[in-house]
């Protein structure tokens, strides 16, 4: 579902546009209406909508200047601009920045709704683009393929799938906006796997490079599943219906199902696996097993919870459990498979950072044939989790310490947006990061942020240096805009930034950050 914010001067306009349009049935979520522009633009900073709606005039922060002022950030926010007759100028130059969609008011409820209809599509095939772009990145590839193998090896051991089962991986994967499909291609014999699998990818290196597409093979059946990437797919239905290879003695079958979420997707597919005791996951030329030894495996993860266990005693008795199941493992390939769930679930519950880690640990891994060898790395590894945790600061979670401390070094970059840092830093969902952040800061991104930039401008100020004072906006992250330095600068010290400076040359004492 998309979000939509609504920013206009006059609360008339921005409450009727609110309740005369039925925006569930468009499948958007309205997040708000701002009165101003520096209302909106922290909003914006907050919850990432897909589509804000804007008056192009307003004191203070405008929404040309809103515009602006998101079009150089990460966020792939598209505008549409609510203005009157006079005001085509302006109009303009927000198209400058990438806007294409106009409303003259006063509007009837079918303009906008016939306007709104338009940037949907635009948002949906941003995202698509998106999405492949993100792909691009080798360790985000890694990342996901490796809790998607997580999950169906946990889930198909699990008696059923919830919500609460998919909570623990929420923080790294999107499971509810984006679209997948999911192909069946039946009656596959295994020794034209490898063919198989060789001409789907030079399909797809074609006809959509970077897709994130995921293969599993079971007695005779390929399975792939991938996001997403347009809208007709009856050339890739027809070229995977038709394939053939020498040698094969029963035609190849072919069917796909499309799913509204990777959740949806996963759901009844795990339920459909539970049936067979053993699977594979195809990676790169290479089949890995996946086998269904449900006790074993939920014994496993029910341990992991206990290595992080303030109890000294209870985290030792843990480890020497897991380390007497990895050791007792049937094979090389199901070491593997547990080592992996193991250290992506302990992983989850102590730091923001881990998880990229033991991605990286896990291919290197791989490469590893000697099963003892394998045992022995896991526990090193777990062991070393373990440590990290009993040093870890008590004030937040690894993840919002984590994401204050990139604050804290970037305060000057005006294009900071709690999206981009989730995604590109933390390598995690943005929604997830928002709700721990205000849960445990007590306030949201936006407003931290705030004062963070105010405290830091008082510091410069405080240092009385000339240079810096007239600079001071642009060192703290607001930009070339000395309106908004301003407004924020009053709203957390009573005073305005030159007044602040007066009332410390007066007071010397005061230069301590008062």
């Amino acid at each position: 579902m998309l979000k939509l914010l609504i920013v206009d001067d006059e609360e008339i306009i921005c409450s009727t546009i609110a309740k005369v349009i039925d925006w569930k049935e468009l499948n958007i979520a309205l997040i708000g209406t701002c009165l101003d522009g520096v209302e909106a633009y922290h909003t914006i900073l907050d919850e990432s909508p897909d589509i804000v709606m804007t008056d192009i005039r307003m004191p203070g922060i405008s929404g040309l200047e809103l515009i602006e002022r998101i079009s150089h950030t990460n966020l792939d926010t598209q505008f549409i601009i609510l203005s009157g007759y006079g005001e085509f100028e302006y109009a303009k130059r927000a198209m400058r920045c990438g806007v294409r969609h106009y409303l003259l008011k006063p509007c009837e409820k079918e303009q906008i709704i016939s306007c709104v209809k338009e940037v949907i599509k635009d948002c949906q095939e941003l995202r698509r683009s998106k999405e492949l772009e993100n792909h691009d990145n080798q360790l985000s590839n890694s990342l996901r393929y490796t809790l998607i193998q997580n999950i169906i090896s946990e889930g198909i051991s699990l008696p059923e799938i919830n919500d609460s089962f998919f909570a623990a991986y929420e923080k790294y994967l999107d499971f509810t906006d984006t679209a997948y499909q999911y192909c069946c291609i039946y009656y596959l014999e295994q020794e034209y796997l490898k063919d198989c699998l060789r001409t789907i990818s030079g399909y797809f290196d074609q006809h959509a490079p970077q897709l994130m597409l995921y293969n599993m093979y079971i007695t005779n059946i390929l399975i792939l599943f991938f996001p997403n990437y347009s809208q007709d797919y009856r050339e890739m239905d027809n070229f995977l219906g038709t394939l053939s290879f020498p040698g094969q003695q029963v035609s190849i079958k072919y069917e796909r199902t499309s799913y509204p979420s990777l959740k949806a997707l996963l759901t009844t597919q795990i339920r459909k696996l539970k049936r067979y005791d053993r699977l594979y996951f195809a990676v790169e030329g290479r089949l890995i097993p996946c086998f269904n030894y449900e006790h074993i495996s939920t014994h496993a993860k029910n341990l992991c919870s206990l290595l992080v266990s303030p109890d000294e005693q209870q985290r030792q008795n843990a480890f020497e459990e897991l380390k007497r199941i990895l050791s007792s493992a049937s094979s090389l390939e199901f070491l593997m498979q547990l080592s992996s769930q193991v250290l992506i679930t302990v992983s989850s519950e102590i730091s923001s950072c881990t998880i990229t880690q033991i991605t990286e640990f896990l291919s290197t891994l791989q490469l590893e044939k000697n099963q003892a060898a394998v045992c022995s790395k896991v526990l090193e590894k777990l062991e070393e989790i373990m440590v990290t945790t009993q040093k870890r600061s008590n004030s937040y979670s690894p993840v919002v310490e984590e994401l204050l401390n990139y604050l804290d070094n970037h305060v000057s970059d005006s294009n900071l947006t709690l999206k981009w840092i989730a995604e590109n830093h933390l390598y995690m969902n943005v929604n997830y990061v928002s709700r721990c952040f205000v849960k445990e800061t007590q306030q949201k991104f936006s407003s931290y942020l705030m004062n963070l930039r105010v405290q830091k401008a008082k510091e410069i100020l405080a240092g009385n240096d000339e240079e810096k004072i007239q600079n001071v906006a642009e060192l703290v992250g607001c930009g070339n805009n000395p309106y908004y330095f301003s407004k924020i600068f009053k709203k957390c010290t009573g005073m305005t930034p030159s007044a602040y400076v007066r009332k410390i040359k007066n007071n010397p004492a005061g230069r301590s950050g008062s």
